[in-house]
């Protein structure tokens, strides 16, 4: 389901809670009792939808350690245009990055994909075609997930990290436990960038700037989900100020599976001090 789609459907299911509600207070006379269970009821089923950080439908993975460490998250990939050049900066400044893709690009550009484990950086799932899933049903949540899988393990011989986030991190009340069954953590991110608006580069960098601190998940685009083949350049350009800045706060991006672990990850020395 599309974007608009996905809001006017679950608009509607909130309206028709609180149509629900006002319909018993009638009936039963109780002056609004019902119509204020069902309007905080719609409030919440909301939230759990579309705010990716709410705990309403499961909580999201969280850090287990974040000692100078945080997470350099890229969706939507991989796109040959920017998903390597995006994977060489990070090698070459000793940073590691997660890469959550889609199994039709991966399908399409086997070989960035490939390339991006090579490099040392982690292949995660974020479904196949990018549709949201606030109303997909669990058998379709899981041939997401294994379709990706499948996609990933033709291309590189690996398998995906265990982590899934849910295009625009919208959910329904079932996907984080489908998800879970599969063996799959669910990923959130913090603050927005909305570096797909395509703004300046170095408006991308301040506002990830502002997002840097120990166990932080940035979510960023390699990739375009909508299929249309839109330009990353911007956050592409805006790679080395970025971790230019995450450099002078004293932090080093490692994948997001190893932020999770209980276990600190070892840091990759920086390999051209140079950063060119």
């Amino acid at each position: 389901m599309k974007k608009a789609q996905t809001w006017v459907a679950a608009g509607t299911v909130a309206l028709g809670l609180v149509w629900a509600g006002a319909a018993i207070d009638r009936l039963l006379r109780t002056r609004r009792l019902a119509t204020a269970v069902t309007l905080a009821a719609a409030g919440a089923y909301l939230l759990g939808t579309f705010a990716p950080r709410a705990r309403i439908f499961g909580q999201s993975a969280e850090p287990s350690h974040t000692n100078g460490l945080f997470a350099l998250t890229f969706d939507d990939g991989p796109d040959p245009r920017y998903t390597r050049e995006i994977s060489r900066i990070l090698s070459q400044r000793g940073h590691q990055g997660t890469f959550f893709v889609l199994a039709r690009a991966v399908r399409t550009y086997p070989n960035v994909a490939a390339s991006v484990l090579a490099a040392g950086h982690e292949l995660a799932c974020h479904g196949d075609d990018h549709r949201l899933l606030a109303f997909s049903s669990p058998r379709e949540i899981r041939r997401q997930i294994s379709v990706a899988e499948n996609a990933v393990a033709e291309s590189s011989g690996s398998s995906l990290a265990p982590l899934f986030r849910a295009p625009h991190g919208v959910r329904s009340p079932w996907l984080t436990r489908v998800v879970r069954n599969a063996g799959y953590q669910v990923c959130a991110w913090d603050g927005a960038v909305f570096d797909t608006a395509a703004p300046r580069p170095e408006v991308v960098a301040r506002r990830v700037e502002r997002l840097l601190r120990p166990g932080a998940i940035v979510l960023l685009h390699d990739g375009d989900g909508s299929g249309r083949m839109a330009s990353r350049q911007n956050t592409l350009e805006a790679l080395p100020a970025i971790l230019d800045a995450a450099e002078r706060r004293g932090l080093r991006s490692v994948g997001l599976g190893a932020l999770l672990e209980s276990k600190p990850p070892r840091v990759r020395a920086t390999t051209d001090a140079s950063h060119t």
